[in-house]
């Protein structure tokens, strides 16, 4: 190959890159002319700031709902220390699950019930209250592969 062809080819892949530029810059202004004043696209739906949630510092969410952790029932179990959060798209909810009965709570799927602001079901989840002897406790561990940490309340009942 001679120095002119090597120039050609040069001047070939200098003209392809500058074009490949060019369309990539008219690319992305195109989608900034379908931006508002405020950066939000036309057409397209706000949503609306969490609830019942805030974010800490590492990331994680942490609901705050009143309702949602004050102390519930299920049985002669009684179910405080409530911490629902979410990170990675993963939702937890850890609880003390406490038998205030006199005999022993065997091991049970139970079905809880995430609501929203106007008690809505967000989606529900099957963990296990392992056995449990009169007066002592054991912690409970739902997760949900989603972030469903803007929730108002919850209940718990037998699953079916």
């Amino acid at each position: 190959m001679n120095n002119n062809e090597k120039r050609w080819i040069v001047l070939l892949v200098a003209v392809v890159i500058i074009a490949v530029v060019l369309i990539v810059a008219l690319n992305m202004n195109k989608g900034d002319e379908n931006t508002t004043d405020n950066g939000q696209a036309q057409g397209e739906v706000q949503v609306n700031e969490p609830k019942y949630t805030t974010e800490l510092v590492d990331g994680t969410t942490i609901n705050t709902s009143e309702e949602f952790n004050t102390t519930k029932t299920y049985g002669n179990l009684e179910i405080t220390n409530i911490q629902y959060t979410e990170k990675n798209n993963v939702t937890v909810l850890l609880a003390d699950v406490k038998n205030n009965g006199t005999t022993r709570h065997e091991r049970e799927v139970v079905k809880i019930t995430i609501l929203g602001e106007n008690n809505e079901v967000i989606t529900e989840t099957y963990p296990i209250i392992e056995n449990i002897e009169p007066g002592a406790t054991v912690q409970l561990n739902a997760s949900i592969m989603a972030d469903v940490s803007d929730a108002k309340d919850f209940k718990i009942e037998a699953a079916q």
